[in-house]
């Protein structure tokens, strides 16, 4: 299940004992695993370098008792909460930040029921823990574990049984059974469509008696974090919402279907805007009839937001209606429905247009199992596709690299002769009905990259540099890109990094003040460069993965900026030049670091790199004990992309039997030829018969010292020139060129060339233009 971008908000906290040095806080677990909102709720957060000033970090409201909790330490963090009564329902990413930085993020359920923690042992039918309902149940399935929960019910009750647990950051695969309590078969779910591994049903209880709920991994495995929260009774869940998106600023009507709501009363609904600004949540709430107790519907998906023209399939169409007709870009909502159905849309194109063709439906909680065809004249398949398998570096819609979804996408170039295509949608195994609904964007091509950030937070010591380092995507785009980030915080300054042509990786570094005052922030990180048609600008994402199961990952989330915030001053500080650094093709540079130390802080230090872009090397380096300088060195192969790019180098050492990372400012380098060819005019004149000079010099830069021969190709007939070679110690040249008596009127552009070898190599160099006209006597 692949969920929305994630973001930043409140922060409140208590306060424990400040640690000297520490790393940055750590959360591998929490107790409960959600909370009812409106209520005071014990928390413990479990994980590492928990102290120091403690602070939850959540993108909804809630307070925190302002009173230290008896129990709390570096491993344990135990407070009291109460989320604000307003919040709507979720699984919300949740954060810790402490004097030492940022945590990771982790999953944290708000919820709208009361909630029992399981009680052992339940592991047996016969010895079912005993339930009210409607509520939510905590537990846990480790290994083979069978969990049992027995509660009362009604002839004709219409309930819901959702066990949530790659929704929560688990690795449990659940599957859910229900019986009466005299072991009669009522109803049984695993992996439920549109919410990947996890099982939920909607049941209309047959007779008034007892119901057993058995809970369990479908593999018996129980591995990862094998936990659950289980959702059960009486309560409002849809299968549909329908449409799963809308453009933004528009008023957009929603329909929901299926699962508990046949007889549900929907009181009303409101679109709720996640923290990042890209991601909407619907938020219905209803009763199970009119007068009945008002409860939010339990677990929707988010919805998409595009900026995209949206258009809807009529709700009268039909296989013999004329296709909805539009124009790239746009997005197309609807729903195959019922079981067969196939639906089609017309799209107006120009032959040689490159559409990319997307189809939203598993990744928005939709039964849909796509098939995607693109018609032409007279129903000729052009083009079809179905499962799209993810490719690296941030791929689509926070998927991780390498699995596949259910959804088909496809680039599609528009044949010659051809101004008018059909999208033709249907689910593989001919299904549909309530649950089956869709997006699908077309949008013309054009040069752009995408950015995936290497870490999903940062910690920034106070008055010194945290690095970010960027995998970079290019979709049609190879030119140089910018890395900055564009809501800088007082305090906080950054020096941007710059990614050279065709690279794939980037950094740049940001350094903090040291009496910055900020708290969290998300930072906007964003790629600028110069594209064909205008600015390309691109913020930077990071998929978070949540959970998994062996090697599928089965709960990621985008998480759009980098979530940041102080840390305490370290024992020392490095500096770099901020000025680019020439280093020369086949050879190396030295990168001077400085070095400010605390009393007692004289460790050295080992000098490594963040990954490089290729041709770049950094051999193992040490600034000594107790030096206040050194040199990296740098070296650049024939094959290292020319011009500027920035590179993050790290420093290790061991201070107080600790050891420790410290960045280095990032660092740009310019990577230059060895020689380059300057002429001393861009053109000549030559009368037949004669003999002129032509003059320049080679520029040799760095310890380049090799013989370079320069060479004149493409001269007019009756001309010529001997190639002159240059010895180490040489710059300027003259090469003699002799017109012949014979030499007819010409005008030509002749191109000069130098060579010379590298590591005994030859190493290839651009021409540089020569206009060459030839005149009468």
């Amino acid at each position: 299940m692949v969920r929305k971008p994630i973001g930043l908000a409140t922060v409140i906290g208590l306060t424990l004992s400040v640690p000297t040095w520490a790393a940055p806080p750590e959360i591998k677990g929490t107790a409960p695993f959600g909370v009812q909102r409106g209520i005071v709720s014990e928390v413990t957060i479990t994980g590492g370098n928990l102290a120091g000033h403690p602070e939850l970090i959540a993108p909804f409201p809630f307070v925190v008792t302002p009173s230290e909790t008896p129990g709390s330490d570096a491993a344990n963090w135990k407070l009291k909460v109460t989320v604000a009564p307003e919040t709507p329902i979720g699984t919300y990413p949740i954060r810790v930040r402490t004097d030492d930085g940022l945590s990771n993020s982790f999953l944290f359920t708000v919820g709208q029921l009361p909630q029992v923690t399981e009680k052992e042992d339940n592991s047996a039918f016969a010895t079912a823990q005993a339930i009210a309902v409607p509520i939510v149940v905590e537990g846990q399935v480790a290994g083979n574990d069978v969990d049992f929960y027995r509660f009362p019910g009604k002839k004709g009750q219409h309930i819901v049984v959702d066990a949530q647990c790659s929704r929560i950051g688990s690795g449990v695969d659940p599957s859910i059974r229900l019986t009466t309590a005299g072991g009669k078969y009522v109803a049984s779910a695993d992996d439920s469509a549109g919410l990947v591994t996890d099982a939920r049903m909607a049941v209309i209880l047959p007779e008034d008696t007892d119901y057993v709920v058995e809970i369990s991994d479908s593999r018996y495995q129980g591995g990862g974090r094998p936990v659950y929260r289980l959702i059960l009774g009486a309560v409002p869940m849809a299968e549909e919402i329908y449409p799963i998106g809308g453009r933004n600023g528009e008023t957009v009507g929603f329909e929901l279907r299926g699962g508990t709501l046949p007889g549900l009363h929907v009181i009303g609904a409101t679109v709720n805007r996640q923290p990042d600004g890209e991601v909407y949540q619907i938020r219905a709430i209803g009763s199970a009839a009119p007068g009945g107790t008002p409860l939010e519907v339990e677990s929707l998906p988010p919805m998409d937001v595009s900026q995209l023209p949206e258009l809807r399939e009529p709700t009268d169409a039909s296989p013999a209606s004329t296709p909805l007709r539009a124009t790239a870009p746009v997005v197309f909502n609807g729903r195959i429905d019922p079981a067969g159905d196939e639906d089609r849309f017309s799209l107006a194109v120009t032959p040689g247009q490159v559409l990319k063709i997307e189809v939203d439906a598993a990744e928005n909680g939709s039964a849909l199992d796509g098939v995607l065809q693109v018609l032409g004249a007279k129903d000729a398949v052009l083009a079809t596709a179905d499962d799209t398998t993810i490719p690296p570096q941030g791929g689509k819609k926070g998927k991780a690299a390498g699995i596949i979804t259910p959804d088909p996408s496809l680039n599609f170039t528009v044949p010659a002769n051809t101004t008018e295509i059909t999208l033709a949608l249907r689910d593989l195994e001919s299904r549909g009905g309530v649950g089956f609904p869709y997006r699908i964007t077309v949008d013309p091509v054009t040069p752009t990259f995408e950015i995936a950030l290497n870490d999903s937070q940062i910690s920034i010591p106070k008055g010194s540099t945290a690095l970010v380092g960027v995998a970079v995507k290019r979709l049609g785009f190879n030119g140089p890109i910018t890395l900055n980030i564009a809501n800088p915080p007082t305090g906080l300054t950054v020096r941007p990094g710059t990614v050279a042509d065709g690279q794939a990786v980037g950094t740049f570094s940001v350094s903090a003040s040291a009496d910055v005052a900020f708290g969290a922030v998300s930072l906007n990180v964003v790629g600028q460069a110069q594209g064909p048609a205008g600015p390309i600008v691109v913020t930077a994402k990071k998929d978070i993965l949540f959970a998994q199961q062996g090697t599928l990952p089965t709960y990621v989330v985008t998480q759009v900026g980098l979530a940041a915030a102080p840390a305490l001053l370290k024992a020392l500080t490095l500096d770099a030049p901020a000025e680019p650094i020439e280093v020369v093709h086949g050879f190396g540079a030295a990168a001077p670091i400085k070095v400010t130390r605390t009393a007692g802080a004289d460790a050295e230090l080992a000098v490594t790199p963040l990954p490089l872009p290729p041709g770049l090397a950094v051999p193992a380096a040490k600034v000594a004990a107790k030096a206040n300088e050194g040199n990296v060195p740098v070296n650049a192969a024939v094959e290292t992309p020319l011009g500027a790019m920035t590179i993050g180098l790290t420093a290790k050492g061991t201070l107080d039997k600790v050891e420790q990372t410290f960045a280095i400012p990032a660092v740009t380098l310019n990577v230059v030829r060895p020689a380059a060819l300057e002429l001393a005019a861009p053109a000549i004149e030559a009368k037949a018969g004669s003999t002129i000079e032509l003059k320049g010099k080679v520029v040799r830069k760095g310890p380049f010292k090799e013989p370079v021969t320069v060479k004149v190709n493409g001269l007019p007939a009756g001309l010529k020139a001997e190639p002159v070679t240059l010895t180490p110690d040489q710059s300027d040249f003259t090469i003699p060129v002799i017109a012949d008596e014979k030499a007819a009127v010409a005008q030509a552009t002749a191109n000069v060339t130098i060579a010379f070898q590298i590591n005994k190599k030859d190493y290839p160099t651009p021409a540089v233009p020569l206009a060459v006209k030839v005149i009468a006597k």
